[in-house]
């Protein structure tokens, strides 16, 4: 079978299910990283009345134009309007935020200003409007401000109650299960047998299942057994999960467990680390899981967690594909790549050229999780290598976790 592109698996994914229809209604601070399911929309004008947008004196614009000396007529604070009216030849001490005085039209800076004795001395000339924040100039009442599908961030949270809203309607929170597989791995502080070693892959995936908004159902570890993983298998289906994402024991190993059950298919892809994914549909107990085998070594399950499994799992809860931020920056040194494949390899930034760059990590093994906690970015190596100076694609790792 011919290698596969992540645009290729993802959308051969993407047929085979639909995205969460069932909602929920939650208070605005456990809105944080859920997925709307409508829009929110606004009750109010923002701002709601014009007012001054700095520290200075409201006045009438006509009045600014060579220096001139006004009559202050009172003060307005934020919460504190000034009930009069602001006529020819006078100034009303204005605040930011505070409401702008009928008659007024601007507000000049205290720093274009001199006050004394009840007057205050314009420097320079103001136009109509100049540091005034015009009623609705940012959000109207009944417009839109934030999207079903929007992945909620701390911003669209202050936005949300800026506008009068104390609730988000979202999706229900997609629930994964997630599952190591081989004889070989233990929890720690479990003392290690001989060729045992500790499992780092289901807390890389329980962080990175967090991450994403979902629940999580952690499974444990199961051994090369059929009847184990059968167990495992009814456990994340009484417990109702969406999805399955499993390490270890997917590809054509003899004693890789996970392909034997459910109707299963191993998906070869055009990058490595990972030979490809396995997906496919399990069902125990009358309900049925998508199934997303991941390889067994580390990075490897990163990667194709990142490139895969992620946004699938955004799509699945309603948020798009939340595809991983990608940018272009220069390589610091010359760099091969590998005939036929894209390898995604882990790399620091430096300052060369003047700018930000990128310089592959020396240790590349598809095991050693260590290097992605040394890397700052992943980068896309194509099979005739990049020179120095030249861009490549790159996945910064604070954008992912």
């Amino acid at each position: 079978m011919n290698e596969l592109t992540v645009a290729q698996v993802l959308a051969a994914l993407r047929a085979r299910l639909a995205p969460l229809a069932e909602s929920e209604t939650v208070e605005l601070a456990a809105g944080i990283n859920r997925v709307l399911a409508a829009d929110v929309v606004s009750t109010v004008d923002l701002p709601a009345f014009d007012n001054a947008a700095m520290d200075g004196y409201a006045i009438r614009a006509e009045d600014a134009g060579t220096p001139v000396t006004l009559t202050i007529i009172g003060h307005a604070l934020a919460g504190h309007a000034y009930a009069g009216r602001v006529a020819h030849g006078q100034a009303v001490r204005t605040m930011t935020g505070a409401a702008l005085p009928a008659g007024a039209d601007a507000v000049v800076m205290s720093e274009d200003t001199e006050s004394t004795n009840g007057a205050v001395r314009v420097l320079r000339a103001v136009h109509a409007g100049q540091n005034v924040r015009r009623r609705s100039e940012h959000v109207r009442a009944g417009e839109a401000v934030l999207l079903a599908g929007r992945r909620l961030r701390s911003h669209d949270i202050g936005l949300a109650a800026s506008v009068g809203a104390d609730t988000f309607v979202v999706t229900r929170r997609l629930r994964v299960a997630i599952l190591s597989t081989g004889d070989e791995l233990v929890d720690a502080p479990a003392p290690l047998g001989a060729s045992a070693t500790y499992d780092g892959n289901r807390p890389l995936l329980a962080a990175l299942v967090k991450r994403a908004g979902a629940d999580l159902i952690d499974l444990g570890i199961s051994t090369d057994d059929d009847a184990d993983f059968t167990a495992r298998l009814e456990q994340a289906a009484r417990a109702r999960a969406d999805v399955l994402i499993t390490t270890g024991g997917a590809a054509q190993g003899d004693a890789d467990v996970v392909r034997k059950h459910g109707e299963t298919e191993f998906l070869p892809m055009n990058f490595r680390p990972g030979r490809g994914i396995l997906v496919g549909t399990v069902a125990r107990v009358g309900h049925a899981m998508m199934l997303l085998g991941l390889p067994g070594n580390a990075v490897a399950a990163y990667v194709m967690y990142q490139l895969v499994a992620r946004p699938l799992l955004g799509w699945m809860a309603g948020a798009g594909e939340e595809a991983p931020l990608t940018v272009q920056l220069p390589m610091a040194v010359d760099t091969r790549g590998k005939p036929g494949r894209v390898e995604w390899r882990r790399a620091r930034f430096v300052q060369r050229y003047g700018a930000l760059a990128l310089e592959p990590l020396k240790d590349q093994g598809s095991a050693m999780l260590r290097t992605l906690s040394e890397a700052d970015a992943l980068i896309a190596v194509p099979p005739a290598g990049v020179q120095a100076g030249e861009p490549i694609d790159a996945m910064p790792l604070a954008a992912l976790d």
